[in-house]
Protein backbone atom coordinates (compact mmCIF):
# COMPACT_ATOMS: atom_id res chain seq x y z
CA UNK A 1 0.00 0.00 0.00
CA UNK A 2 1.04 3.62 -0.82
CA UNK A 3 1.80 6.53 1.88
CA UNK A 4 -1.68 7.74 0.89
CA UNK A 5 -3.21 4.59 1.51
CA UNK A 6 -1.33 4.49 4.83
CA UNK A 7 -2.21 7.57 6.27
CA UNK A 8 -5.89 7.12 4.94
CA UNK A 9 -6.00 4.02 7.02
CA UNK A 10 -4.36 5.63 10.03
CA UNK A 11 -6.92 8.28 9.92
CA UNK A 12 -9.28 5.74 9.70
CA UNK A 13 -7.82 3.72 12.77
CA UNK A 14 -8.07 6.86 14.91
CA UNK A 15 -12.34 7.08 13.90
CA UNK A 16 -12.86 10.67 13.02
CA UNK A 17 -15.96 11.13 13.91
CA UNK A 18 -16.17 9.44 17.30
CA UNK A 19 -12.56 11.64 17.95
CA UNK A 20 -14.45 14.77 17.13
CA UNK A 21 -17.44 14.06 19.69
CA UNK A 22 -14.62 13.88 22.16
CA UNK A 23 -13.49 16.97 21.12
CA UNK A 24 -16.65 18.85 20.83
CA UNK A 25 -17.50 17.73 24.57
CA UNK A 26 -14.52 19.48 25.94
CA UNK A 27 -15.66 22.28 23.57
CA UNK A 28 -19.29 22.48 24.68
CA UNK A 29 -18.14 21.70 28.29
CA UNK A 30 -15.93 25.01 28.38
CA UNK A 31 -18.54 27.24 26.13
CA UNK A 32 -20.95 26.31 29.32
CA UNK A 33 -19.08 26.78 32.01
CA UNK A 34 -17.66 30.38 30.08
CA UNK A 35 -20.88 31.08 28.34
CA UNK A 36 -20.12 34.57 26.02
CA UNK A 37 -16.34 35.15 28.15
CA UNK A 38 -15.14 31.93 26.30
CA UNK A 39 -12.85 34.09 24.33
CA UNK A 40 -10.72 34.91 27.69
CA UNK A 41 -9.55 31.26 27.68
CA UNK A 42 -9.09 31.16 24.29
CA UNK A 43 -5.70 29.45 24.02
CA UNK A 44 -6.58 27.06 27.37
CA UNK A 45 -9.73 25.90 25.06
CA UNK A 46 -8.06 25.47 21.92
CA UNK A 47 -5.17 23.11 23.03
CA UNK A 48 -7.89 21.19 25.26
CA UNK A 49 -10.35 20.39 21.92
CA UNK A 50 -7.11 19.05 20.29
CA UNK A 51 -5.56 16.98 23.14
CA UNK A 52 -9.40 15.80 23.30
CA UNK A 53 -9.53 14.87 19.41
CA UNK A 54 -5.59 13.41 19.69
CA UNK A 55 -6.20 11.37 23.01
CA UNK A 56 -9.74 9.85 21.63
CA UNK A 57 -7.60 8.85 18.04
CA UNK A 58 -5.06 7.36 20.10
CA UNK A 59 -7.74 5.62 22.33
CA UNK A 60 -9.50 3.98 19.60
CA UNK A 61 -6.40 3.11 17.61
CA UNK A 62 -5.49 1.14 20.95
CA UNK A 63 -8.59 -0.52 21.55
CA UNK A 64 -8.03 -1.41 17.26
CA UNK A 65 -4.65 -2.99 18.53
CA UNK A 66 -5.98 -5.12 21.52
CA UNK A 67 -9.34 -5.95 19.65
CA UNK A 68 -7.46 -7.16 16.47
CA UNK A 69 -8.09 -11.11 16.28
CA UNK A 70 -12.14 -10.25 17.03
CA UNK A 71 -12.30 -7.86 14.78
CA UNK A 72 -11.59 -10.27 12.04
CA UNK A 73 -15.28 -11.77 12.97
CA UNK A 74 -16.66 -8.67 14.14
CA UNK A 75 -14.96 -5.89 12.13
CA UNK A 76 -13.26 -7.64 9.05
CA UNK A 77 -13.40 -4.04 7.61
CA UNK A 78 -11.17 -2.27 10.02
CA UNK A 79 -7.63 -1.34 9.10
CA UNK A 80 -5.69 -3.55 10.76
CA UNK A 81 -8.04 -6.71 10.12
CA UNK A 82 -8.85 -5.72 6.58
CA UNK A 83 -4.44 -5.60 5.89
CA UNK A 84 -4.14 -2.43 5.56
CA UNK A 85 -2.02 -1.45 8.20
CA UNK A 86 -0.13 -3.72 10.66
CA UNK A 87 -0.75 -4.05 14.56
CA UNK A 88 2.93 -3.00 14.45
CA UNK A 89 1.63 0.47 12.88
CA UNK A 90 -1.47 0.92 15.05
CA UNK A 91 0.10 0.63 18.44
CA UNK A 92 3.26 3.02 16.73
CA UNK A 93 0.56 5.59 16.04
CA UNK A 94 -1.81 5.20 19.33
CA UNK A 95 1.82 5.62 21.47
CA UNK A 96 2.71 8.70 19.61
CA UNK A 97 -0.53 10.63 19.90
CA UNK A 98 -0.71 9.66 23.43
CA UNK A 99 3.21 10.97 23.75
CA UNK A 100 1.55 14.40 22.14
CA UNK A 101 -1.57 14.49 24.04
CA UNK A 102 0.62 14.38 27.48
CA UNK A 103 2.77 17.02 25.80
CA UNK A 104 0.31 19.47 24.98
CA UNK A 105 -0.94 19.06 28.75
CA UNK A 106 2.08 19.48 29.74
CA UNK A 107 1.69 22.97 28.10
CA UNK A 108 -1.75 23.39 29.16
CA UNK A 109 -0.72 22.85 32.96
CA UNK A 110 1.12 26.00 32.84
CA UNK A 111 -1.75 28.06 31.20
CA UNK A 112 -4.64 26.79 33.01
CA UNK A 113 -3.04 25.11 36.26
CA UNK A 114 -2.23 21.39 37.22
CA UNK A 115 -5.42 19.68 37.53
CA UNK A 116 -6.12 20.06 33.82
CA UNK A 117 -2.54 18.41 33.11
CA UNK A 118 -3.59 15.69 35.97
CA UNK A 119 -7.11 15.26 34.16
CA UNK A 120 -5.45 13.70 31.10
CA UNK A 121 -2.71 11.81 32.97
CA UNK A 122 -5.68 10.18 35.13
CA UNK A 123 -7.72 9.44 31.77
CA UNK A 124 -4.38 8.09 30.42
CA UNK A 125 -4.46 5.68 33.76
CA UNK A 126 -8.12 4.89 33.22
CA UNK A 127 -7.91 3.75 29.25
CA UNK A 128 -4.26 1.55 29.86
CA UNK A 129 -5.84 0.10 32.54
CA UNK A 130 -9.30 -0.35 30.59
CA UNK A 131 -7.01 -1.96 27.23
CA UNK A 132 -4.68 -4.24 30.29
CA UNK A 133 -6.93 -5.38 32.70
CA UNK A 134 -10.80 -4.53 32.02
CA UNK A 135 -11.10 -5.33 28.58
CA UNK A 136 -12.65 -8.64 28.49
CA UNK A 137 -14.92 -8.06 30.97
CA UNK A 138 -16.80 -5.90 28.81
CA UNK A 139 -20.03 -5.17 31.28
CA UNK A 140 -17.70 -3.76 34.15
CA UNK A 141 -15.15 -2.02 30.68
CA UNK A 142 -18.74 -0.08 29.81
CA UNK A 143 -17.97 1.89 32.53
CA UNK A 144 -14.29 2.61 32.20
CA UNK A 145 -15.69 4.04 28.63
CA UNK A 146 -18.41 5.99 30.30
CA UNK A 147 -16.36 7.57 32.78
CA UNK A 148 -13.70 8.41 30.39
CA UNK A 149 -16.72 10.67 28.53
CA UNK A 150 -17.51 12.12 32.32
CA UNK A 151 -13.52 13.48 32.35
CA UNK A 152 -13.94 15.07 29.12
CA UNK A 153 -16.30 17.39 30.40
CA UNK A 154 -14.65 17.64 33.40
CA UNK A 155 -11.45 18.79 31.82
CA UNK A 156 -13.81 21.00 29.60
CA UNK A 157 -15.29 22.62 33.08
CA UNK A 158 -11.60 22.99 35.02
CA UNK A 159 -9.90 25.18 31.88
CA UNK A 160 -12.84 27.33 32.45
CA UNK A 161 -12.88 27.48 36.50
CA UNK A 162 -16.52 26.49 36.52
CA UNK A 163 -17.23 23.20 36.90
CA UNK A 164 -21.11 23.82 38.48
CA UNK A 165 -23.01 23.57 35.27
CA UNK A 166 -21.11 20.29 33.58
CA UNK A 167 -22.65 18.23 35.98
CA UNK A 168 -25.53 17.63 33.80
CA UNK A 169 -23.74 17.39 30.69
CA UNK A 170 -21.18 14.53 32.67
CA UNK A 171 -24.05 12.82 33.52
CA UNK A 172 -26.13 12.79 30.52
CA UNK A 173 -23.57 11.67 28.19
CA UNK A 174 -22.39 9.31 30.56
CA UNK A 175 -25.73 7.48 30.32
CA UNK A 176 -25.56 7.70 26.64
CA UNK A 177 -22.45 6.46 25.86
CA UNK A 178 -22.70 3.57 28.18
CA UNK A 179 -26.03 2.60 26.34
CA UNK A 180 -24.22 2.38 23.10
CA UNK A 181 -21.44 0.29 24.50
CA UNK A 182 -24.02 -2.00 25.74
CA UNK A 183 -25.60 -1.91 21.80
CA UNK A 184 -22.14 -2.52 20.37
CA UNK A 185 -21.70 -5.55 22.97
CA UNK A 186 -24.95 -7.14 21.24
CA UNK A 187 -23.39 -6.60 18.00
CA UNK A 188 -20.26 -8.03 19.03
CA UNK A 189 -21.47 -10.82 20.91
CA UNK A 190 -20.87 -13.75 18.30
CA UNK A 191 -16.91 -12.59 18.04
CA UNK A 192 -16.45 -11.77 21.59
CA UNK A 193 -15.69 -15.88 22.39
CA UNK A 194 -13.02 -15.11 25.17
CA UNK A 195 -15.11 -11.88 27.00
CA UNK A 196 -17.95 -11.71 29.53
CA UNK A 197 -20.29 -8.73 27.84
CA UNK A 198 -23.56 -7.73 29.22
CA UNK A 199 -26.10 -10.05 26.78
CA UNK A 200 -23.85 -12.92 27.30
CA UNK A 201 -24.63 -12.96 30.53
CA UNK A 202 -28.29 -11.67 30.89
CA UNK A 203 -29.07 -11.87 27.46
CA UNK A 204 -29.83 -9.90 24.09
CA UNK A 205 -32.78 -8.49 24.72
CA UNK A 206 -32.80 -7.76 28.58
CA UNK A 207 -29.19 -6.15 27.84
CA UNK A 208 -31.10 -3.69 25.23
CA UNK A 209 -34.15 -3.24 27.87
CA UNK A 210 -31.01 -1.65 29.77
CA UNK A 211 -29.72 0.45 26.81
CA UNK A 212 -33.01 1.69 26.70
CA UNK A 213 -33.38 2.56 30.14
CA UNK A 214 -30.37 4.40 30.15
CA UNK A 215 -31.20 6.64 27.12
CA UNK A 216 -33.90 7.12 28.63
CA UNK A 217 -32.02 8.54 32.04
CA UNK A 218 -30.16 10.63 30.00
CA UNK A 219 -32.71 12.39 27.52
CA UNK A 220 -34.96 12.61 31.18
CA UNK A 221 -31.43 14.42 32.51
CA UNK A 222 -30.95 16.49 29.50
CA UNK A 223 -34.48 17.90 30.10
CA UNK A 224 -33.87 18.68 33.98
CA UNK A 225 -30.89 21.01 33.08
CA UNK A 226 -33.41 23.31 31.77
CA UNK A 227 -36.81 22.73 33.80
CA UNK A 228 -36.89 22.47 36.70
CA UNK A 229 -33.57 23.57 37.28
CA UNK A 230 -33.08 26.14 34.52
CA UNK A 231 -29.01 25.36 35.11
CA UNK A 232 -29.58 25.92 31.29
CA UNK A 233 -32.11 28.94 29.16
CA UNK A 234 -34.24 28.36 26.72
CA UNK A 235 -31.83 27.54 23.35
CA UNK A 236 -30.40 24.88 24.79
CA UNK A 237 -34.06 23.20 26.01
CA UNK A 238 -34.59 23.47 21.90
CA UNK A 239 -31.72 22.01 20.47
CA UNK A 240 -32.01 19.21 22.76
CA UNK A 241 -35.77 18.22 22.33
CA UNK A 242 -33.76 17.86 18.41
CA UNK A 243 -31.62 15.19 19.98
CA UNK A 244 -33.80 13.27 22.01
CA UNK A 245 -36.77 13.39 19.27
CA UNK A 246 -33.63 11.36 17.79
CA UNK A 247 -33.18 9.28 20.55
CA UNK A 248 -36.83 8.62 20.94
CA UNK A 249 -37.04 7.77 17.21
CA UNK A 250 -34.16 5.10 16.80
CA UNK A 251 -35.64 3.27 20.31
CA UNK A 252 -37.56 0.77 18.45
CA UNK A 253 -34.98 0.08 16.19
CA UNK A 254 -32.85 -1.15 18.85
CA UNK A 255 -34.65 -4.47 18.70
CA UNK A 256 -34.43 -5.10 14.54
CA UNK A 257 -31.13 -3.14 13.70
CA UNK A 258 -29.05 -2.30 16.67
CA UNK A 259 -26.32 -1.18 14.30
CA UNK A 260 -28.57 1.47 12.66
CA UNK A 261 -29.85 2.33 15.68
CA UNK A 262 -26.11 2.70 17.68
CA UNK A 263 -25.35 5.04 14.11
CA UNK A 264 -28.54 7.32 14.98
CA UNK A 265 -27.36 7.61 18.63
CA UNK A 266 -24.05 8.90 17.26
CA UNK A 267 -25.52 11.62 15.37
CA UNK A 268 -27.71 12.21 18.25
CA UNK A 269 -25.25 12.59 20.57
CA UNK A 270 -23.78 15.22 18.50
CA UNK A 271 -26.87 17.41 18.51
CA UNK A 272 -26.89 17.04 22.21
CA UNK A 273 -23.58 18.25 22.37
CA UNK A 274 -24.44 21.54 20.29
CA UNK A 275 -27.18 21.83 22.23
CA UNK A 276 -24.91 22.44 25.42
CA UNK A 277 -23.04 24.19 23.15
CA UNK A 278 -26.18 26.75 22.36
CA UNK A 279 -26.78 26.29 26.42
CA UNK A 280 -23.78 28.96 26.77
CA UNK A 281 -24.90 31.46 24.29
CA UNK A 282 -28.84 31.45 25.50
Amino acid sequence: MNLTGKASALFTLGRPFTSLLGAVAIFAASFVGAGTKIGTYGLAVGLAVVIGYLFTSASNALNDYFDRKIDRVNHPERPIPSGKITAKAALVFSSTLFGVSVALAVVLGVVSGVLAFLVVLVALLVQITYDLKVKKNKAVGNVFIGFQTVLAFLFGGIIVNNLSPVAFLATASFLAITAREVVKDVEDIKGDVDKVSLPKIIGVKKANIIALTLISVAIATSVLAYYPLHVLGAGYFISVLVADALFIYSMPLLFKNPNAARRMWKYAMLLALIAFIIGGIA
